[in-house]
């Protein structure tokens, strides 16, 4: 056991689990998470140099911190990444579902494998991850799943059937799982996000500048500190549970 460990062992030290953690939204949801004092486990796919950087950095500061290879939308890869961060951690607090990829295009002409690649990784993933931590919740009679919706669910654009298909069933599965963990003493919630800057929408600002100033409200994009801001008030508050909370400046009333 780590010293880090030893320190705090009088009071128990959350954990928590971060799907798709290496970049955007899920990289930042990582950092203010060990900033708050969580040990965090994530997941990635692919192993890139700014990765490795990434865990070199923050293994520095956070030993805690535990990195997993697993491709979510695999149950074997599910179970094999869940059974890990239950050996290391010994329980399991908060899961963030937060993995998710775009394939946009109209379905009419959308081939099969793409359908089932964004089915799989947006939708199977949530569920198998969420049916995975609650074997360790349940018995907790504690925990908070958070999932990680869009815009797109209420709100989608041209080509994103299958995509908005993916983000509706993330935001039903948080109604519907609410009601039936509440008795354990666990709730689940989930986050809309509008158009948020991170790496995966630098292109999508840079060309759609007038589109922002039509539609959003607030005449910009949000930041990655509000979706962050907004995990650590449903934290906090336990008294909320089943609920999709929009970050989005105000985009739905446009």
């Amino acid at each position: 056991m780590s010293h880090h460990g030893e320190l705090k062992s009088d009071t128990i030290i959350k954990s928590a689990i971060v799907t798709g953690g290496s970049k955007g939204i899920g990289k930042a949801i990582v950092l203010s998470l060990l900033d708050k004092g969580y040990r965090v486990a994530f997941c990635y796919r692919h192993e890139t140099p700014q990765l490795t950087n990434f865990i070199a950095e923050m293994k520095q500061n956070h030993p805690d911190i535990l990195p997993i290879k697993a491709d979510l939308a695999k149950a074997g890869d599910v179970n094999a990444f869940i059974d890990r961060v239950i050996n290391v951690f010994g329980r399991i607090d908060l899961l963030v579902n937060n993995v998710g990829l775009t394939r946009d295009g109209l379905l009419a002409t959308m081939e099969t494998k793409d359908i089932e690649l964004l089915l799989n990784n947006n939708l199977l993933s949530y569920i198998l991850c969420s049916r995975e931590v609650l074997k360790i919740m349940i018995p907790q009679r504690s925990g908070h799943i958070i999932n990680i919706s869009s815009i797109s669910a209420t709100r989608p654009n041209k080509g994103q059937s299958v995509y908005a298909a993916t983000k509706g069933g993330i935001e039903s599965l948080t109604r519907a799982l609410a009601v039936e963990v509440a008795p354990k003493n666990i709730r689940v919630n989930a986050i809309a996000p509008g158009i948020i800057q991170t790496e995966m929408t630098e292109t999508l600002l840079r060309t759609h500048k007038e589109l922002i100033n039509n539609k959003v409200l607030l005449k910009r994009v949000g930041q990655v500190n509000e979706i962050t801001s907004t995990i650590h008030f449903l934290i906090e508050n336990n008294y909320i549970t089943g609920e999709v909370i929009n970050i989005n400046g105000g985009i739905a009333l446009s």
